[in-house]
């Protein structure tokens, strides 16, 4: 193996822990993650509370915050854009606008909180953990506004679940094929990227293809 190549956990690991973050309910943890999400589109002050929250809940979780913005250099392509177009106005007297720097800012934050905020809950919440809270809730749901007697399998859930699940594991998939370029010590850049974008669809799709011959093997999805 070449040296200096250096290992990391991938992006949206789950993290071992007893904290009480750790322990509390996955789906109370699901929703708080899409408040969190949706507080940042309220206004710059509820944007500012939710960074709070997340920046509190990681040190509960005892995550250092940069960690959860592993694996985000797309969105910092992005974010670059966005300032780009929103600062710079050559047409204008003045080239660089302080209100438009402003607000491509709060648009960057704004993207940044949900990615940071759904890292942490991966690294808090097994994706079993998760299945069963979600499971549960809408098994009860179903017994109070379908019918009490009849019992099924909770597709919404599972179908959400497994969408879910894609994410920790194109992030694995890609630090492995990563580090499978460090060590054949295959160029960076957009050279790289052309690589692996590739490879990680193609073993992504694989993955996808196995967990729909498993669920059919257990007869999920067929009528009865």
């Amino acid at each position: 193996m070449a040296a200096g190549i250096k290992f990391s956990r991938p992006s949206f690991a789950y993290r071992y822990d007893k904290t009480i973050l750790h322990r509390a309910p996955a789906g109370l943890k699901f929703l708080c993650v899409i408040v969190f999400s949706a507080l940042g589109f309220v206004s710059i002050p509820a944007l500012v509370v939710s960074i709070l929250l997340v920046l509190a809940a990681a040190a509960i979780a005892h995550i250092p915050p940069w960690e959860l913005l592993k694996g985000s250099r797309p969105l910092a392509m992005i974010s670059v854009f966005i300032v780009l177009v929103k600062t710079l106005r050559p047409w204008m007297p003045e080239i660089v606008s302080i209100e438009g720097l402003c607000d491509a800012l709060v648009s960057v934050l704004r993207i940044f909180v949900p990615y940071a905020a759904a890292a942490l809950l991966f690294a808090v919440t097994t994706m079993r953990e998760l299945r069963q809270s979600l499971a549960a809730v809408e098994l009860t749901l179903k017994n109070i506004f379908v019918s009490r007697n009849k019992k099924g399998i909770a597709f919404v859930s599972l179908g959400l679940c497994l969408m879910l699940g894609f994410i920790p594991r194109f992030f694995d998939l890609w630090e492995a094929s990563n580090l499978a370029c460090e060590a054949r010590s295959c160029k960076r850049g957009l050279h790289r990227l052309f690589i692996l974008l590739p490879l990680v669809t193609e073993r992504i799709m694989e993955t996808a293809a196995d967990s729909a011959l498993a669920l059919q093997s257990r007869g999920v999805g067929v009528e009865e």
